[in-house]
């Protein structure tokens, strides 16, 4: 059996190939048209690298307690204007008025005794220094009662010997005159006489004897003060350990005063921290204490965000190589339009780096990711920036110098 295959006829074939050529060439065309643009667009912005990552910032400064107490009055409402060195919010202050009270107290105590100590260091000084030449005086004069004493002694003792001898010659005159008396040679008044002359050398030797006793008393005596004197002298002769005493006494008393002035200092401060005051002018925004509440040294009062706003702009690390401080910059922002900008400064670090836990691609498991570089750009002069609250969003535009 024979089959027949019918072919389509000519007029049908014709118009399908004229409809797919016409296809091809307009995908030609818009592929031109799409080379075109791009090659136009990269000649165009060869000098610039645009991001969409980019937003205002501001040195937000968290005002934090550095005192605890109790807040009795809160001076400034939610997102107020505040003033460098206003007041924000003020700490019960009773507590550190009474120990400013008591350190001061303490600092007039301490420099009371440092008067009494400078005083003594003085009194010292003297009293050791006269002391001293007291003892002295006292010494050479007792060491003159010995000599005097021992020149007693000896005038004693020559004449005692001395009334030894005239009351021998009194007994040999006396025996001799009972002698003659009893050969009836003399009267009875010369053995008289002689019986009293021989009582009174007798009465002469006694006195001397009682006198060369008294001398040596008195010599035994001025040896002894002499001794006390040389004792006086040996203490009152290291009058340099005395001085240097009392001088390292006045010495604690003056580091008592210094010590004493420091707390004092202290007190003022932490009286002057109960005044809780804005760092910087801005705007005092997120209040987080209010009147009544207890606050602890490092709890945050209140964030004060600063005027002067700038933006952070981060570009990948494709962008960046052409970037210098300096350059022109076009800040679009969504909800106040288009301003001018210079470029500040590059990041030394991507963001990540700089990140609480930074990545770490040692694990095997990598994937990349284009890191970014953060671009501080401050404002160009002349522009009205002081509206443009911290967070808004940006796309930046750098113009390459």
């Amino acid at each position: 059996m024979t089959t027949t295959h019918e072919q389509p006829p000519a007029t049908t074939i014709a118009p399908r190939k004229s409809k797919a050529t016409r296809a091809y060439i307009v995908l030609a065309l818009l592929a031109g048209v799409v080379v075109a643009v791009y090659f136009i667009h990269g000649h165009l912005t060869r000098n610039q690298v645009s991001t969409d990552d980019a937003q205002i910032e501001a040195d937000v400064v968290p005002v934090s307690a550095r005192v605890s107490g109790v807040v009795i009055e809160m001076k400034v409402s939610d997102n107020a204007e505040v003033k460098a060195g206003q007041t924000i919010a003020l700490v019960d202050q009773a507590d550190y008025q009474a120990k400013l009270a008591a350190a001061n107290a303490d600092l007039l105590a301490a420099q009371a005794q440092a008067e009494v100590a400078d005083a003594q260091v003085e009194i010292v000084r003297s009293t050791s220094t006269g002391g001293l030449s007291t003892a002295r005086a006292q010494l050479q004069g007792t060491s003159a009662s010995v000599r005097a004493a021992a020149s007693q002694v000896q005038a004693a003792t020559a004449t005692v010997t001395r009334a030894n001898n005239e009351l021998a010659k009194a007994d040999s005159d006396l025996k001799r005159a009972k002698t003659l008396h009893d050969q009836g040679a003399v009267t009875g008044q010369s053995l008289e006489t002689a019986q009293s002359v021989r009582d009174s050398a007798a009465a002469a030797v006694d006195l001397a004897r009682a006198n060369l006793a008294a001398s040596r008393d008195q010599q035994q005596l001025s040896q002894t003060r002499v001794a006390e004197a040389q004792g006086r002298v040996a203490q009152s002769a290291p009058i340099d350990q005395q001085i240097a005493a009392a001088t390292a006494t006045a010495k604690l008393a003056h580091a008592h005063v210094a010590s004493a002035q420091a707390a004092v200092e202290l007190a003022t401060l932490s009286l002057g921290y109960t005044e809780i005051k804005a760092p910087v002018d801005g705007y005092g925004s997120r209040l987080a204490v209010h009147a009544g509440q207890m606050v602890q040294p490092g709890v945050t009062i209140a964030m004060v965000v600063p005027r002067a706003t700038y933006v952070i702009a981060n570009f990948k690390e494709t962008q960046i190589a052409r970037i210098r401080k300096g350059d022109r910059v076009e800040v679009e922002i969504d909800a106040a339009g288009t301003y001018r900008g210079v470029v500040d400064s590059v990041a030394a670090g991507t963001g990540a780096r700089f990140s609480m836990m930074p990545p770490d691609n040692a694990t095997g498991n990598f994937v990349k990711v284009v890191p970014r570089v953060p671009v501080k750009i401050v404002w160009a002069t002349g522009q009205n920036v002081a509206e443009l609250q911290a967070g808004l969003s940006a796309e930046v535009t750098v113009h390459f110098q």
